[in-house]
């Protein structure tokens, strides 16, 4: 009889592993489809209790996606580029459920960060790319920020403005709600 028991406890851990391992596979395949399409340095992960977030190396961030999204249904970069004076690069994307879902970030590298002026390059941005928004300075956990609502060309989105490093930051959809918790749960 002791030679069974010393037989049956490694075989109940194998199969314990086994069977976690399938659940953890079957868990990730959305994952896996999310990311075949993000360049090597960008990823999706999705957490033990089905939280996803979003690492993304090649600019130096990640964040969390709303829970109540219940996932990512598309998620989409654009690499550093420069159009009308401004270098950025961008990650868009949208959550499976719910409102207010669809989502970008944008990401300009300045030069001089330190004398800039958050607000006055904001209005400037709008302006260069004929949008038109009211400006408010704000603060979310420990950054400071510059909020817009803007109703003509993104159809009643806001944007949120802020600087870490010598990078700004633009978060922009159509949850106020959302967007503070991206930025104030994010490490950017």
């Amino acid at each position: 009889m002791g030679r069974f028991k010393k037989l049956i406890i490694p075989v109940v851990v194998i199969l314990l592993l086994i069977i976690g391992g399938v659940f953890y596979w079957q868990n990730q395949k959305d994952v896996k489809d999310l990311n075949k399409n993000l360049p090597e340095g960008i990823k999706v992960i999705k957490t033990l209790t089905g939280n996803y977030k979003v690492v993304n190396k090649i600019d130096g961030y990640e964040f969390e996606i709303p829970k109540e999204w219940e996932g990512i249904e598309e998620i989409k970069y654009m690499p550093e580029a420069t159009e009308k004076g401004y270098t950025a690069s961008s990650i868009g994307f949208e959550g499976k459920k719910g409102e207010s879902r669809i989502m970008a970030i944008d990401r300009f590298k300045t030069e001089n960060l330190k004398n800039l002026d958050l607000e006055i390059w904001t209005k400037n941005n709008f302006e260069t790319f004929g949008l038109i928004g009211d400006f408010r300075k704000d603060k979310v956990g420990k950054l400071d920020v510059i909020k817009s609502y803007e109703n003509v060309p993104l159809l009643g989105m806001s944007a949120y403005f802020f600087k870490k490093d010598s990078v700004i930051y633009a978060i922009i959809g159509g949850s106020e709600e959302f967007i503070e918790n991206i930025i104030d749960n994010g490490k950017w």
